[in-house]
């Protein structure tokens, strides 16, 4: 038992990380994110996982209510449930259909009101028989009775844990992806979204249960347990119905919004958090309403109005979006907006199937930046997106996800996370500030997808809308294509109608799927007078564009604001010589490494300055000579100990002031 043995020690080393031991994060949002829903150790499970799914459930339903009641022991670790399912037939004459339990959990009975069904529970699947063949539409409402240990795949979709150095005992659970049917019968899918959803908990006096949407009045019963109602009114997923329950105390924060006509109502915005770290993360709890107005602004009203939004603290150190009330085992600013953003991407709009993960993962990860940049300004974004963008360039096959058996696999970090926010970023870039949060916006509100499932093409239908561009280019690409452009430059000064100008060759190394990138690509040329950018279309693997410069050009940037996912394998610089170079200001070698040979004319006698500097205006080297005689002049400098790079050389003479670019190797 060699990988047992192996899988033990490493949970035994680990332990400590799988508990939450502060409540204030000390990684970044992303990171927390994906960690939560991989286990830490997920990669571990997928061999055996992958059986285990039984993925996308069952065509011939369509559920449309999940009502929960439990009834929960912490000792013994146990749960006895009565689940009622309604649901409509797809198919005509429908005589049987599955759920997705699994077999670690005891089916007692199926009822329609007193009529018992018929029914078998085998390979983690619940086959029932209807009380009568179903045709196309029909409805049926059923109570399947349960027992059992829930099942914790992946290391948490049910959890009976602890906290306060385990003196309280807590349970929670989080379902994602394919974890609801450790805890209860579902059609376990995003695609198939119920229309409601209650959730009811009975368990010890000591317990405070939270869940979903709105709380009903607590009942305290005879035997000294307490019962709490919960009662959505939203369509939910499967995966996002959740329990936490522990000695909660509960902190208020709540949302103060204007209505279309003009009012202002309040939200409820609790937060249950475990008693000894309450004083520690308030500041951070108390940002929860600005972030909202923050994220009202960018995306369109908050989606669950109705009801509330809120945190439910949990074990583990990250962050699970469920809905109206995200579990948080960690707390900053950037978590906090990563689960609030899913909300509205991934909550209200839920990915159709977890190939498109990107459309939760993605979203939420660049809303990060959003929220860094209303704090932060243009500095705040772009340190963000720099983040994402390092970790997007080791990001493995394409967006769209192709191993949908592996969690790991759905939620890795460099593709799902921050190649979904890079997308988003290169994607606001393209479209303007306004067409692209009026997409976003317009997205959220689509009745083809507002409280229902997505996938990329229902997004870049929208951005194609609303912008009127034809995007298909960008998403086959940066979907459903893999890694990014790796640029060469070749350029050169050159006379463009008798004016300055560079000639510039863009070529792209092949780089798999596809051949070569097609974007819209900032360039800038920097030149002795100022610097000029423009824009190019680039959508060729090979091609030379003219561009303005405003007087002699000294170096060609591509892209430089960084709004591409992409790197610049080299840039070779070519001087040509031109007539509106009186000195005739040569340099050479060029690229350099030992010394720098300068050649230029001066027509008369005078003083001449030459200087060496790099481009931010450090002064590497500089020669003054007072008294120079007209005529070919040749002078010298040594690079020797200089770091490679670009530089800019300056000659001054009673002729005026030229430069030129230097590349030192």
């Amino acid at each position: 038992m060699k990988n047992g043995f192996t899988l033990l020690l490493l949970l035994t080393l680990f332990a400590p990380m799988l508990r939450a031991q502060s409540p204030v994060a000390t990684e970044d949002a992303t990171t927390l994110c994906a960690r939560a829903k991989t286990r830490y150790f997920g990669k571990f499970f997928d061999a055996t996982r992958s059986a285990r799914v039984a993925y996308p459930g069952d065509n011939a339903i369509d559920v449309t209510y999940y009502g929960l009641d439990l009834n929960l022991t912490y000792t013994p670790a146990y749960l006895r449930g009565a689940v009622t399912v309604s649901l409509k037939s797809t198919a005509n004459n429908l005589t049987s259909f599955f759920l997705d339990l699994q077999n670690t959990l005891k089916t007692d009975s199926v009822t329609v009101g007193n009529q018992k069904l018929t029914f078998a529970h085998v390979a983690n699947k619940l086959t029932i028989t209807a009380p009568q063949p179903l045709s196309t539409g029909q409805a049926l409402t059923f109570t399947v009775f349960y027992q059992g240990k829930p099942g914790s795949s992946g290391f948490g979709s049910f959890t009976f844990g602890s906290h306060n150095n385990g003196k309280d005992p807590a349970i929670y659970t989080l379902s994602e992806p394919y974890g609801a049917s450790d805890w209860f019968p579902n059609k376990d899918t995003p695609a198939d979204k119920a229309d409601s959803s209650a959730v009811r908990v009975t368990a010890p006096a000591t317990f405070v249960s939270v869940s979903n949407g709105l709380l009903q009045p607590v009942v305290t019963n005879a035997d000294g347990t307490k019962t709490y109602h919960w009662k959505n009114r939203y369509p939910i997923a499967a995966y996002l119905i959740s329990v936490a329950m522990t000695n909660y105390t509960q902190y208020d924060t709540p949302f103060n919004y204007a209505t279309p006509g003009g009012k202002t109502q309040t939200m409820p915005v609790p937060h249950y958090i475990y008693p000894e770290h309450l004083a520690q993360i308030k500041t951070f709890l108390d940002l929860t309403p600005s972030i909202l107005t923050l994220f009202t602004t960018k995306f369109g009203p908050y989606p669950f109005l109705a009801e509330k939004y809120g945190h439910a603290e949990f074990g583990w150190g990250g962050g699970m979006e469920h809905q109206t009330l995200s579990s948080m085992g960690a707390f900053d600013s950037g978590i906090i907006a990563h689960e609030m953003a899913h909300q509205w991407f991934g909550d209200n709009i839920t990915c159709r199937d977890w190939n498109s993960i990107w459309l939760n993962e993605g979203f939420a990860s660049f809303a990060e930046a959003i929220y860094a940049e209303s704090t932060g300004g243009k500095t705040g974004y772009q340190t963000t997106m720099n983040g994402f963008l390092a970790r997007a360039r080791n990001a493995q096959g394409t967006l769209f996800v192709q191993d949908i058996n592996s969690v790991n696999s759905i939620f890795d970090g460099n593709r799902s996370y921050a190649k979904g926010a890079v997308v988003l970023y290169m994607l606001r870039h393209i479209l303007g500030d306004a067409a692209f949060f009026k997409t976003l916006q317009t997205y959220t509100a689509s009745p083809a997808v507002a409280y229902g499932t997505a996938v990329t093409a229902d997004f870049q239908a929208v951005a194609e809308q609303v912008s009127g561009q034809k995007l298909d280019y960008f998403f086959k690409e940066w979907v459903f294509g893999e890694k990014f452009p790796v640029y060469q430059l070749t350029w050169q000064s050159s006379l463009m109608n008798g004016k300055n100008g560079v000639q510039l060759r863009v070529q792209q190394t092949a780089n798999g799927n596809p051949a070569f990138f097609t974007m819209p690509i900032q360039v800038q040329v920097q030149g002795s007078l100022g610097d000029t950018t423009v824009t190019i279309f680039n959508d060729r693997a090979d091609q030379t564009v003219d561009l303005p410069a405003k007087g002699n050009p000294i170096t060609v940037l591509l892209d430089p604001d960084n709004h591409i996912l992409k790197t610049v394998q080299s840039t070779a610089v070519v001087t040509a010589t031109t007539t509106n170079e009186p000195t005739g200001l040569r340099v050479f070698p060029n690229p350099a490494t030992d010394q720098l040979t300068i050649s230029f004319l001066t027509t008369s006698e005078g003083p001449i300055i030459l200087q060496l500097t790099n481009l931010w205006g450090r002064i590497i080297n500089q020669s003054t000579e007072s008294r120079t005689p007209a005529g070919p002049q040749r002078r010298t400098f040594s690079v020797k100990n200089l770091p490679a790079g670009r530089y800019v050389l300056t000659l001054e003479t009673g002729a005026g002031r030229e430069t030129t670019a230097v590349l030192i190797e």
